[in-house]
């Protein structure tokens, strides 16, 4: 038989295991919860603290036009200059210029990273010796623009730079050389941008693609739908401009703002003015002019114009006609032969607006 001080002392040392298992399970448990706290400090964020924020308006790079966090684009044709306003922007980031094209500049960090898949460092090179030299400065005054010519593993080295050295701007030109997929798949190009938005959060940066706009859409008003390919593309964009040539005046440029959820109506139906200068340089020139006398005048599409609206008018003429004959609109619609009557009432309401 056990004696009694033995099983005595079993008891202590089984209890004395349960307890240590008891306090490491409730270790273990509290490690779990506030790991589950950390997550959903992270991803959750209070409707109330946001409101209570003392931000009252739009964060900006360059005010109030750029903002400082997320993905915009600059998008035009060929022979526009979008690459010198691009690099134009991140020499005056990185020099500290107070000012570019009339408005303030609040860069944190005065430094700029300038992606180019078209220009190599020597043409480079000559072309910002232009600008310098026309701009009264030195080089020295851009010892924190850094450009990036090799590609390979972009999203990586863009990642580490920024680490080590935060920047207020990130220029990617051009966006067609990177992404090398159908530009009509909307999913595939929102996710190709979607890892240059994620690195834009991560490090509170601005990244502005450079794109191209679409052949012969000159001819129209300045549009986000005048990018080449998807939907997804400017729907990706917190900000959206074009840059266009006047259709006139060889030496002037209109930035025209596109999209810009968080800007009024005053920005998106006039353009700034610009001065395309001899050193490839941009000045503003103070004017704003209206979107629509931006178009160059197209013979051909005037003509087709005039032929839908002389078409369109003889129609409507008809539609009345049996109207005032006491036809109903469903029997005006069989008698012209549409499918329907919301057709003739399309044509209506196209006549009278």
């Amino acid at each position: 038989m056990l004696n009694r001080p033995f099983i005595e002392l079993l008891r202590q040392d089984t209890q004395g295991l349960i307890d240590e298992m008891a306090q490491d399970a409730i270790r273990e448990e509290e490690q779990k919860l506030n790991s589950e706290d950390d997550i959903l400090q992270k991803y959750l964020h209070s409707a109330c603290d946001m409101l209570l924020s003392p931000t009252a308006t739009m964060n900006c790079l360059m005010e109030p036009l750029l903002p400082r966090v997320g993905v915009a684009a600059l998008v035009g044709s060929s022979d526009s200059g979008k690459s010198s306003l691009l690099r134009g922007l991140a020499m005056a980031v990185a020099s500290g210029a107070g000012k570019y094209l009339g408005f303030e500049l609040k860069p944190l960090h005065a430094r700029a990273l300038y992606v180019s898949t078209e220009d190599d460092r020597d043409s480079l090179s000559t072309l910002m010796r232009r600008q310098v030299a026309e701009l009264g400065r030195i080089a020295d005054d851009y010892e924190r623009l850094e450009f990036i010519f090799d590609t390979t593993n972009l999203i990586e080295v863009l990642d580490l730079s920024l680490t080590r050295r935060p920047a207020d701007l990130v220029i990617v030109d051009a966006f067609a050389d990177l992404y090398t997929g159908p530009m009509n798949e909307n999913n595939r190009v929102r996710s190709f941008i979607n890892l240059f938005s994620q690195l834009a959060q991560k490090h509170s940066t601005l990244v502005i693609f450079l794109h191209h706009t679409g052949k012969r859409t000159e001819v129209l008003m300045p549009s986000k739908h005048n990018a080449i390919g998807s939907q997804g593309f400017e729907a990706k964009m917190r900000l959206m401009m074009e840059l266009r040539p006047d259709p006139v005046r060889h030496e002037i440029r209109h930035l025209c703002v596109v999209k810009g959820n968080y800007l009024s109506s005053d920005f998106k139906h006039d353009s700034f003015e610009l001065r395309f200068t001899e050193g490839l340089n941009f000045e503003a020139t103070g004017n704003r002019v209206p979107f629509g006398a931006l178009r160059e005048y197209d013979p051909e599409k005037e003509r087709r114009d005039a032929e839908r609206t002389e078409e369109r008018d003889s129609r409507v003429a008809e539609i009345r006609a049996l109207r005032d004959n006491g036809l109903t609109m469903q029997e005006i619609a069989e008698a012209l032969g549409y499918k329907n009557k919301s057709s003739i009432s399309r044509l209506l309401a196209e006549e009278s607006a």
